[in-house]
């Protein structure tokens, strides 16, 4: 009776991978198009990172931190910038200056982070900070608060293109597409700009006018793939 049950067991068991194999072996031996559509896409930044720089060694009438600061944040409220969601403190040190003649004193430095959302306000930030004599500034990154909305929609279009390419394929040999057997994203890139019209990165600035209201931000570039398998008929 045992050995009996063992059996039967063993016919279930057999008969089950069987199955799984054989319907493995049907998907694979399904003639099918494999083909890749590609997208790019291009976004208009929304968010530009700013990096800013007090120094009381800087050319400035050793005016302390803490006055250089209240200057920085003067000024852009008078640009309504909103200071306790856009501005943030990255880092704060000092260093001990020792001098051959006169007093030996610690040198402070701030760092800050500025976010703005649009090339406009940049310029007039530029501007601004400019005219109380801060010009150490810095654009370290662009963004767009919307940026996975952009990247999932440009993966769709480079499915439909994908689509397309089989479709077209196939007619071009007398033949139709059937049913998705597969369908994979392969890795987009994402090409964040760091530079804007009349900017150079990690420079330190003196700016003119003219150039300040000319300031074109350039775009963030998307470029997403997808592949896909059809069936062939």
């Amino acid at each position: 009776m045992q050995n009996t049950m063992k059996l039967f067991m063993f016919i279930i068991l057999s008969s089950i991978i069987g199955h799984a194999q054989n319907s493995q072996k049907n998907f694979i031996d399904q003639p099918y198009i494999e083909v890749t559509g590609t997208v790019e896409t291009e976004i208009i930044p929304n968010e530009i990172f700013l990096k800013i720089i007090l120094d009381e060694n800087d050319k400035r009438g050793k005016l302390s931190i803490e006055q250089q600061e209240n200057q920085m944040i003067s000024a852009l409220k008078t640009l309504e910038i909103d200071i306790d969601k856009k501005l943030s403190v990255l880092d704060f040190n000092g260093y001990f200056q020792r001098k051959f003649l006169g007093d030996n004193e610690v040198i402070k430095n701030k760092h800050y982070q500025l976010i703005v959302n649009d090339g406009k306000t940049l310029g007039e930030v530029y501007e601004a900070l400019d005219a109380c004599d801060i010009s150490n500034i810095s654009i370290t990154k662009t963004s767009h608060t919307e940026l996975e909305k952009f990247r999932r929609e440009t993966k769709l279009k480079a499915l439909k293109i994908a689509k397309k390419k089989a479709i077209d394929y196939a007619e071009a040999i007398g033949q139709t597409t059937g049913n998705a057997l597969f369908i994979q994203e392969t890795s987009g890139n994402l090409i964040l700009s760091n530079n804007a019209v009349g900017v150079n990165y990690n420079t330190r600035y003196h700016f003119e006018k003219q150039k300040i209201e000319n300031l074109n931000l350039q775009p963030i570039i998307l470029k997403e793939s997808v592949m896909a398998k059809f069936i062939l008929n």
